[in-house]
């Protein structure tokens, strides 16, 4: 739902898409922070443009508007707002509140464009899983980071003589020049850790793998790319290589996977437990807003449980155990994607953001020279 379709964009900026009422019910009470008129109090809230943006409109803007009687303005678009943020006047932002991922999210952080949020303000957030809670991110306040897509293995049933289970089951023989995998190497570089953790049998590894033996999974990766016959710039585009059997298999985002499973019931998609990874998304606060208070009270709705199984019936995680658990006993499909047990929940590992972030340049270079083979001549 809020993953990234950017084939343009290959360098840096790929690491650099109870009720309501009770649970806010505590945060209902008065609200500090000036307006952009005299009126109606007014949020600008930045979201994902698409299924993000709607899915805001629909479960999340009418209840907190007749809650707060404040106004929310949705601003959607992708790889935009950072670039709007840094332009904004001085306690002026753009957003009072907006969503981004963990590949704009670090560097703002370190810019200093987002505010210390007050956890006080924040009692849903608390209700986070604590794998999710132990990401410097929130403990040293500066978002609120939570999974959202999932790496899945996405195949099409009747082109494949056995269905796969593991991420090894990308190098048969017969696949060679007939895996999709995404072009961006925040998500396909990790796909290749776990082919080559897998085929050593040692599934569970794929983490530590790209941590501590980057060099090496650099040169699997370029040692395999005859595998792969489609680098998929968007899902919608792998999303048909798949129907149309040309590129039976693959890498995929979950929340486009879910649509796609409930659409055609030749297409299956299995994400193996022992090395699943997550995009990491976040909630932040622009510095300077008037509207914090606001913005705060804004966030702790989002992780209510009406909005997290609102997001969650349209295709994301959630980190919080309770809804977790009852979207897994309401859709086998969703459950058969995401962890909703608590030891699943405590299990849950983002992609290595950290790493992208300190090799960004050299794995950027890599990937395009040597694994995408686009080097100049």
């Amino acid at each position: 739902m809020m993953t990234h379709d950017h084939s343009t964009i290959r360098n840096r900026r790929r690491f650099l898409a109870g009720s309501l009422l009770t649970l806010a019910a505590p945060m209902l009470g008065t609200l500090s922070g000036c307006s952009r008129d005299r009126g109606k109090r007014q949020l600008r809230i930045f979201v994902y443009a698409g299924a993000h943006e709607e899915t805001m409109r629909q479960v999340f803007v009418p209840a907190f508007e007749a809650a707060t009687g404040a106004e929310v303005i949705l601003d959607a678009g992708w790889w935009d707002a950072i670039a709007k943020l840094k332009t904004s006047p001085k306690n002026q932002p753009a957003f009072d509140l907006m969503i981004t991922d963990a590949t704009q999210g670090i560097p703002a952080i370190r810019a200093g464009l987002f505010q210390t949020l007050d956890a006080t303000k924040l009692p849903n957030v608390q209700r986070l899983a604590e794998s999710v809670k132990q990401s410097w991110i929130w403990k040293e306040r500066h978002a609120v980071p939570y999974p959202d897509a999932v790496m899945t293995l996405a195949y099409h049933r009747p082109s494949l003589p056995t269905e796969p289970t593991r991420w090894a089951d990308l190098l048969r023989p017969e696949l060679r020049g007939r895996v999709g995998l995404y072009d961006a190497y925040y998500m396909s570089l990790y796909t290749f850790a776990c082919m080559m953790v897998s085929e050593a049998n040692r599934p569970g590894t794929a983490q530590q793998a790209i941590r501590t033996q980057l060099d090496e999974v650099l040169r699997y990766a370029k040692t395999h790319r005859d595998q792969v016959g489609y680098w998929w710039p968007t899902t919608s585009a792998f999303a048909s290589q798949l129907a149309q059997k040309q590129y039976p298999i693959g890498n995929m985002q979950s929340p486009e996977m879910l649509q796609l499973l409930a659409a055609n019931p030749e297409l299956g998609a299995v994400v193996p437990a022992e090395d699943r990874a997550f995009v990491q998304v976040m909630w932040a606060i622009p510095d300077g807003t008037p509207n914090a208070d606001l913005a705060h009270q804004a966030i702790d709705w989002l992780f209510a449980d009406s909005v997290q199984r609102g997001l969650a019936e349209r295709g994301s995680a959630t980190a919080i155990l309770p809804v977790a658990q009852a979207m897994a006993s309401a859709d086998p499909r969703w459950a058969s994607l995401y962890p909703s047990t608590e030891e699943g929940l405590a299990a849950i590992q983002v992609y290595p953001y950290d790493l992208y972030a300190e090799h960004g340049e050299e794995i950027s270079t890599f990937w395009d020279r040597e694994v995408l083979r686009k080097a100049a001549s």
